[in-house]
């Protein structure tokens, strides 16, 4: 039977899912900390605890995770039941999230925000995990998938642009913030789940192979690093996210510190994730026609050259020329950003050819829980540089305003080594894994012709030859 071809709606509908995993972590990541502390009332340290959990949690649930929608069994199939559940739980912990607790004392907002934000991490790794294993199932045609998850990466950073300004937009809209926060997490909860039921009614999975049902251990999780196109593939992602960490974590601190501008933060932050947005298109139309590791290796050198030019700028410099330089990083950082979800898919074709079944579910674990165990490690780093390089904290007065103090040199150069230095580093290596990325579309098209005859109990369309030089190229 033909496999019926996406078209425009059900891409988009597929896209739209992003909206959850673009748009809320950016919301935490800005806005979730002065929650804790100004709004529920925490000491910093406890409100620090509960992230790092957190991220404990997740590192634990990622791969088990992946692990059971792979051996899910369903008249729905292995991933869409996550969805549909999805709708409603992403609603409730998202407003859990944000919902300023009454508890008088730390003990008692220290454990209920614990608890809300557990909650909330188990929700996005159940629906996430299957969601980023869904990309692989979307489409089984090279480009189609390019295409469809192209839409998902559009919406990922137009969720990201409106966590960055609409979340105090909407709290500024009442009386008391308490209430500002806990009606913006009613509505980004919504805005983000109805996503998924639409997903669930509209779309299908492609049909494989069900897979022997086995029990989870740490000899199946380390499963994919086998092959070798999934492990150049994390490390060229890694390579490309821990600089993306590292200069979020960094930002802020260069704006008010370095060029005396934190009143500009907010439009520089928009015009560099707007550049990414914009770009999107093109990267879809490199990915396809000149090479998923050329195209980013070209964003990776452009995002390298955008970072020193950020780290070189005088500290009077005019404001204009802050925005296109962060237009600049924005652009290199658009493929460094998508491609490695083009190649997803692709890895997890070369896992069928290694162990002769589909693990997207435990490939899409290990991807998540590199990115969230990373994104950890670099902002631990950023931190640990600062304070060896003297960092002097502000201090809080008794009206409630901040007094904030010049940083000393050290510091300032700290800024630079953090804002230049590491991401070169960083995406110098992410640039020779993308070169030496094994599938390309004829590649790709090799492979699945292949596996397409194997699944029918037919004789492979390719020689012995070309199937040894597939296995020693890929697996």
């Amino acid at each position: 039977m033909k496999e019926e071809r996406l078209n425009l709606k059900k891409m988009l509908i597929f896209g739209s899912g992003d909206l959850y995993g673009g748009g809320a972590q950016v919301i935490i990541s800005f806005f979730y900390l002065i929650f804790l502390t100004d709004v529920v009332g925490l000491r910093p340290s406890l409100a620090g605890l509960i992230v790092l959990i957190a991220r404990i949690w997740d590192a634990i649930s990622d791969p088990l995770m992946g692990h059971i929608t792979d051996r899910t069994k369903t008249r729905w199939g292995r991933r869409r039941p996550y969805f549909f559940l999805g709708f409603f739980l992403i609603i409730l912990s998202y407003s859990l999230l944000w919902f300023p607790t009454s508890f008088q004392t730390d003990l008692g907002k220290f454990i209920f925000c614990l608890t809300s934000y557990l909650f909330y991490s188990t929700v996005v790794t159940m629906v996430m995990v299957p969601y980023s294993a869904f990309s692989a199932e979307i489409s089984r045609d090279y480009e189609e998938r390019n295409k469809a998850n192209g839409f998902r990466l559009f919406f990922s950073q137009f969720a990201s642009l409106l966590g960055a300004v609409l979340p105090l937009t909407i709290v500024a809209l009442f009386t008391t913030e308490k209430t500002g926060y806990g009606v913006m997490g009613l509505v980004f909860g919504i805005f983000f789940a109805i996503p998924f039921l639409l997903i669930f009614i509209f779309l299908r999975e492609s049909q494989y192979k069900e897979l022997v049902k086995t029990k989870f251990s740490l000899k199946s999780f380390f499963k994919p690093f086998k092959v070798r196109t999934f492990r150049i593939l994390i490390g060229l992602y890694i390579g490309a996210f821990i600089t993306m960490d590292v200069i979020s974590a960094i930002f802020a601190y260069f704006m008010r510190y370095y060029l005396n501008r934190p009143d500009d933060t907010t439009i520089v932050l928009g015009i560099l994730l707007i550049s990414v947005v914009v770009l999107l298109p093109f990267v879809v139309y490199g990915a396809n026609n000149i090479g998923k590791g050329k195209t980013f290796s070209m964003g990776a050198f452009i995002a390298m050259v955008g970072v020193v030019l950020l780290a070189l700028l005088p500290q009077d410099v005019s404001i204009v020329v802050v925005y296109i330089v962060a237009s600049v990083v924005g652009i290199g950082l658009a493929p460094c950003m998508v491609i490695p979800w083009f190649m997803f898919p692709d890895a997890t074709d070369a896992g069928e050819l290694k162990f002769g079944e589909r693990n997207e579910g435990s490939f899409s674990g290990i991807m998540t829980f590199v990115r969230k165990s990373t994104s950890a490690v670099a902002i631990f780093a950023v931190g640990v540089i600062l304070d060896i390089a003297g960092y002097i904290e502000p201090i809080t007065n008794a009206d409630g305003s901040q007094t904030y103090f010049d940083q000393p040199e050290q510091v300032l150069n700290a800024f630079k080594i953090i804002v230049a230095v590491i991401p070169i580093v960083l995406m110098s290596t992410a640039i020779y894994l993308a070169l030496i990325y094994p599938l390309n579309k004829q590649r790709h098209d090799k492979l699945r012709s292949h596996l397409e005859s194997i699944k029918k109990g037919e004789n492979s369309p390719l020689t012995d030859e070309e199937i040894q030089k597939l296995n020693e190229d890929l697996v």
